[in-house]
């Protein structure tokens, strides 16, 4: 049964590459409720943030740029150099970021449909704060390509964040529902709206 306490959620998660973004665009283009972890993330390291200040605290202020604001580039290529150092970052953000993601939720009501939009759902042992989760797929082969054509980066650095992830086929095995993003853009939105339909039609038989 739905829980009658929060909103029925809806955890979407894949590979860097994948098109996570291309789904949570689409649902917000039909209507429905999304909340982007990576938004999230962006604001909890804004100045006078706690994020930022923590960050500062164990990495430094050469993070900061001159405005002091958080250099993400210079610190992109720290965490991807240094595994530790990415441990260490995660330990900082991601609690902030769950608990924003938790207030948002809480503040939409106790009923209805929400998305939430979460590159490393897995990676974080964030699936049981979800009803039900959604994995956007595709071959590590495409999520390279698209990697390197989207961030105009090398093939090396973009190898670099695919496998500061969870595998790509791991994450099929932990996901309740797995979406096909490696053909066309049509092919995409046609496995969305099945998904969706299936997914409504759930809710409809659960709240009889």
């Amino acid at each position: 049964m739905m829980p009658n306490s929060s909103p029925y959620k809806v955890g979407i998660t894949g590979g860097i590459g994948s098109g996570k973004s291309v789904m949570t665009k689409y649902l917000i283009r039909k209507g429905y409720k999304v909340i982007d972890a990576d938004q999230i993330a962006r604001e909890v390291v804004e100045p006078g943030k706690k994020g930022l200040s923590s960050i500062v605290e164990s990495f430094g202020s050469d993070l900061l740029t001159e405005s002091g604001t958080l250099n993400r580039e210079k610190l992109g290529r720290l965490i991807f150099d240094d595994q530790e150092a990415r441990f260490r970052l995660n330990a900082i953000l991601h609690p902030l970021i769950k608990d924003e993601i938790a207030s948002q939720i809480q503040a939409l009501g106790t009923d209805g449909l929400v998305f939430v939009d979460v590159p490393l759902l897995f990676e974080t042992n964030s699936q049981a704060q979800y009803d039900e989760t959604v994995l956007v797929y595709a071959t590590e082969d495409i999520c390279l390509e698209r990697i390197v054509k989207r961030d105009e980066i090398s093939h090396e650095l973009a190898y670099k964040k695919i496998n500061a992830q969870i595998a790509i086929d791991d994450k099929v095995k932990l996901a309740t529902y797995v979406i096909d993003n490696s053909k066309s853009l049509d092919a995409f939105y046609r496995a969305v709206d099945l998904y969706l339909s299936a997914l409504e039609s759930r809710q409809i038989n659960n709240e009889r």
